[in-house]
């Protein structure tokens, strides 16, 4: 039994990619995928057997899929488990030992943390992330790290603690930015549980390592495609809604039945942010 396990969001399904995860020798690869199975390529099932393409709900982006991957419960059997896009570059697959080492001093290590606010963040100053999340800090001014979802490792260990990812699920599909609210939800959670020194990283640069480098949405060059018309408001609108809802969970607006107040926006939230299928 191989003790390390690859949780792959197939989307793009890169040959190069597959093939050279394929390579590892101790390591079993699973592909959540948000596509139909007759949409995958054929070569996949080459190199991965079929029940372990396991194809979820198109919901809650990657972390949607990291989600799903964990309800399957396969996880369990590994010590290590990597989550990754499919439209990262490997440049050197000793990320793999590198992650291992440097996982006994952290319990999630990241690609390249970033300068300030890149890597950083905090309740105050993207409340609207946290609306949805079950999780909550003890205050409004909590700070921790975060790692993008496009490459991160922890354990089994780590997993069992934690219990699950604090996941916007999108159900209507509005905006993928909601993505961002899962990976800062989820990564206040895990330093919130394991404190300053949860997160480690292959590099200081920014999604970029001598292992692997991150793309932002699958987009290697030019523009990225923004939501347009309804969606855009709505996103705002539900941003602006979400933040309120901190402020007055944190107590930062005075209001009468505070308590209805936050049960109330909670139900309005619930269909965007909830586990909704169609």
């Amino acid at each position: 039994m191989n003790n390390t396990a690859f949780c792959i969001t197939g989307w793009h399904y890169p040959p190069d990619l597959y093939q050279s995860l394929y390579s590892l020798e101790d390591a079993d690869i699973y592909i959540v995928s948000h596509k139909k199975r007759r949409e995958i390529p054929g070569f996949i099932y080459d190199l991965v057997s079929e029940e372990r393409v396991l194809i979820r709900p198109n919901i809650g982006y990657d972390w949607g899929c990291y989600q799903q991957f964990l309800e399957s419960g396969v996880w369990k059997d590994y010590k290590t488990i990597f989550f990754i896009h499919d439209d990262i570059d490997i440049h050197d697959l000793g990320f793999v030992e590198e992650t291992k080492k440097l996982l006994k001093i952290h319990q999630v290590v990241g690609n390249g943390v970033g300068k300030g606010s890149v890597s950083y963040t905090s309740v105050n100053k993207h409340s609207y992330a946290y609306a949805h999340s079950n999780w909550k800090p003890d205050t409004f001014n909590f700070q921790h790290y975060t790692v993008r979802g496009s490459f991160f490792a922890t354990t089994r260990e780590v997993l069992e603690r934690v219990g699950s990812f604090e996941v916007f699920w999108d159900p209507f599909k509005l905006n993928i930015g909601f993505g961002n609210w899962s990976t800062k939800s989820t990564c206040g959670k895990l330093e919130d549980i394991y404190g300053a020194v949860c997160f480690g990283f292959l590099s200081e640069t920014f999604g970029r390592s001598d292992y692997i480098t991150e793309y932002f949405r699958g987009v290697k060059e030019g523009k990225i495609t923004q939501e347009t018309g309804f969606k855009r408001d709505l996103y705002a609108f539900l941003k602006r809604i979400s933040t309120i809802y901190l402020e007055i969970y944190y107590r930062l607006r005075k209001l009468r039945l505070r308590v209805i107040w936050i049960v109330l926006i909670k139900l309005f939230l619930w269909p965007f942010s909830g586990k909704l299928r169609f």
